[in-house]
């Protein structure tokens, strides 16, 4: 129950406390007898239940969670890319995928065979592959998944350079050549409109751009320094323009109006909600490759800590919609552990299992 509602609970139990009491001094002057003959007991005050709030940390054990229903974002288990409205599709090799999304019925995912190279593998509803994309390092999908959009001239390239893809339903590819940057990277599309950081090759600082598809534009700069996420609606942007001894210090500016919404220095956020209820947030020296201790849902317009889960390791979290959250959560910080999709409810903290415990790599999409 919101503390909100606290004053009406007090309110209700008072009158009842008071309507009992005028009761039994009414029931005393008309003087209650049993059959008998002899005086009834006196009426008693009802007992008002005391109001349990949820508790604002939460500890998720998998193995002891109910099951849920499956996820409704794409993620990979071992080789096989499930969730969303397609079917399962199997992707083809060994070689080791970082990101993996679905446009409808086409299935991509982003291989990573080594330090130096990537590629883009994309798949029909089948399972056949239709196409290999090189030196694509980044991928996301649009929150309605009618469109996609990635990018070559990120970590894997070591040039100045690259090109920004944007894929709608269609099938049809619209490029963006970005030909004097470093460090491309797709953050969010919004309509027909693509969010992307990278950084000018006379600056050390990567910015935010705005790339308008249908008009081949490519907006000035907005004022988030270091971005890192981008809403779903395009409307707030998450950036750390701030190094400090612990870390990094988050900020989230309104795109709109080009200016500071609020700051934090205790999270480092990544993901938005679809409607902006929430942001996720971790510590500021996040970044093990075996995943954090904890991981919190912040409100994404003023940074109140909403709800915050603890695990032995919370690999990605990716918001479900704008009550629930999707945990890559694993038993243990090591290259060896068991791992779940697990759900988590904002408002209640509550967990479920979305995927069952297995031992095979677990990757959640966008």
């Amino acid at each position: 129950m919101s503390n909100r509602n606290r004053p009406l609970v007090i309110a209700v139990a008072a009158v009842a406390v008071v309507a009992v009491a005028g009761g039994g001094m009414l029931a005393a002057a008309r003087g209650p007898e049993s059959q008998t003959g002899a005086a009834a007991a006196p009426l008693s005050v009802p007992t008002i239940p005391p109001v349990t709030l949820p508790a604002s940390k939460v500890v998720i054990d998998a193995t002891k969670l109910p099951t849920g229903r499956t996820p409704q974002v794409s993620y990979l288990r071992g080789r096989t890319v499930q969730g969303g409205i397609s079917s399962p599709v199997k992707v083809p090799g060994s070689v080791p995928v970082e990101a993996v999304a679905r446009l409808w019925d086409t299935t991509m995912a982003m291989e990573v065979p080594n330090a130096n190279s990537s590629s883009l593998v994309v798949l029909d509803e089948a399972g056949k592959v239709t196409q290999r994309l090189p030196g694509i390092d980044s991928l996301v999908t649009s929150a309605d998944g009618n469109a996609a959009a990635f990018a070559t001239g990120g970590r894997y390239t070591g040039h100045d350079g690259g090109t920004v893809h944007f894929r709608s339903t269609d099938g049809k590819d619209l490029t963006l050549d970005h030909a004097r940057a470093r460090e491309i990277e797709v953050l969010a599309v919004v309509d027909r409109s693509v969010y992307l950081s990278s950084r000018p090759e006379d600056s050390k600082t990567p910015n935010l751009y705005r790339w308008d598809v249908d008009a081949s534009t490519v907006a000035e700069p907005l004022k988030v320094a270091r971005p890192v996420a981008v809403s779903p609606d395009g409307t707030l942007a998450a950036g750390l323009p701030v190094f400090t001894d612990s870390g990094l210090c988050s900020v989230v500016t309104d795109l709109a109006k080009n200016r500071q919404q609020w700051r934090t220095c205790q999270y480092r956020l990544d993901n938005f909600s679809p409607r902006n209820a929430f942001v996720i947030g971790y510590a500021p020296n996040a970044g093990s490759p075996y995943g954090e201790s904890t991981a919190s849902a912040l409100d994404a317009k003023t940074g109140k800590v909403l709800r915050t889960w603890l695990a032995e390791s919370l690999r990605n979290a990716v918001p479900e919609d704008d009550d629930h959250v999707l945990f890559e959560w694993h038993n243990q910080a090591g290259p060896e552990s068991r791992s779940a999709v697990v759900r988590c409810t904002v408002s209640t903290g509550q967990c479920e299992l979305a995927s069952p415990l297995s031992p095979e790599p677990l990757l959640l999409g966008s």
